[in-house]
């Protein structure tokens, strides 16, 4: 009966130690976090500096992949049938809520555990060069009087596709003087403006901002409550008169049962890469805030998100 007993306590702590030791180990290998849109947008190059600036404290590389498709859903579901090692992480945003609440994914945000929310990122209104029009201003005449002439790229049931409608209630603007052309991603949007295959889009400052600075395209507004100083000379929306403002809150999850010790590595290593003055640096100079919610805070602040397009997407 000792034997037995001895046995079996031997085994248990065998089991814990191996644990531990297995814990205390992670990271033993390369992490990947999924970025799930096209290269050249902003979502791809904010986590791309951020996850940089964290490898140092992860201590193993974080190696961004590309997985673009359906408004980011493609990357999420992917994600979301790894295992919980913390050996896949996703770069999530409000589109876990847009797709989710607008019909174009069958899963909430909950099937993942938060880890850190890393920046809130201002959207913009941008124009494509040569229009009969510089300002917010005479945009609106413009389409008021050109009614289907101008067209706007978004993502359906996007963050571009819900803002910009509010954005026209608020003016008294009705939205069919627009005609919309559907692209995923503000990477290829913004190359579609570029392109002048659509004469505007609804983007996010990183995306848009070094083309604006060489000409190639027109800023005419950004949501932010008050001017970025990426671009002070860029007007907000409350400045021209529509009470509106919006951030992208950009933030990494990691499949739903991760481990909480693996969490709090994972989101220790970005915490450290946002008080580098250099990550910091760079991502003000795309336009975007820092904010670091570690994944207590950020639980807490989802549910409110979730709540709110929630909400939304009801009217």
């Amino acid at each position: 009966m000792f034997k037995k007993t001895a046995l079996a306590l031997g085994t248990v702590l065998g089991l814990v130690l191996s644990s531990g030791q297995t814990l205390a180990a992670y990271p033993e290998q390369e992490a990947k976090i999924v970025i799930p849109y096209k290269p050249g947008g902003a979502t791809d190059i904010i986590y791309r500096v951020a996850s940089g600036g964290a490898e140092k404290t992860f201590g193993q590389a974080l190696v961004p992949v590309n997985m673009d498709g359906a408004g980011g859903v493609k990357g999420a579901r992917f994600v979301k049938g790894t295992p919980a090692d913390g050996y896949t992480l996703l770069a999530g945003h409000d589109f876990l809520f847009t797709t989710y609440y607008g019909k174009l994914s069958d899963f909430p945000y909950t099937v993942f555990d938060p880890v850190c929310l890393l920046t809130q990122t201002p959207n913009i209104l941008v124009m494509r060069n040569g229009l009969p029009f510089s300002d917010w201003k005479g945009m609106l005449e413009y389409a008021k009087a050109n009614p289907g002439k101008l067209s706007i790229t978004y993502s359906p049931a996007s963050t571009g596709t819900l803002f910009f409608d509010r954005i026209l209630r608020l003016a008294g603007v009705d939205k069919k003087l627009f005609r919309v052309i559907t692209i995923n991603g503000t990477g290829p949007q913004i190359r579609a403006v570029l392109g002048g295959h659509a004469d505007l889009a609804m983007g996010n400052v990183p995306s848009a901002l070094s083309y604006a600075r060489e000409g190639k395209l027109k800023m005419l507004a950004v949501s932010s409550e008050k001017r970025l100083d990426a671009c002070p000379e860029l007007p907000t929306f409350k400045e021209l008169g529509v009470n509106f403002t919006y951030a992208t809150n950009r933030g990494v999850f990691v499949p739903k049962g991760t481990g909480k010790a693996v969490i709090g590595k994972i989101a220790a290593s970005y915490k450290a890469s946002l008080e580098d003055d250099d990550v910091r640096r760079k991502i003000a100079d795309l336009g975007s805030i820092p904010v670091y919610m570690g994944p207590e805070d950020y639980g807490k602040f989802l549910a409110g998100q979730d709540a709110l397009y929630r909400e939304t997407f009801s009217k």
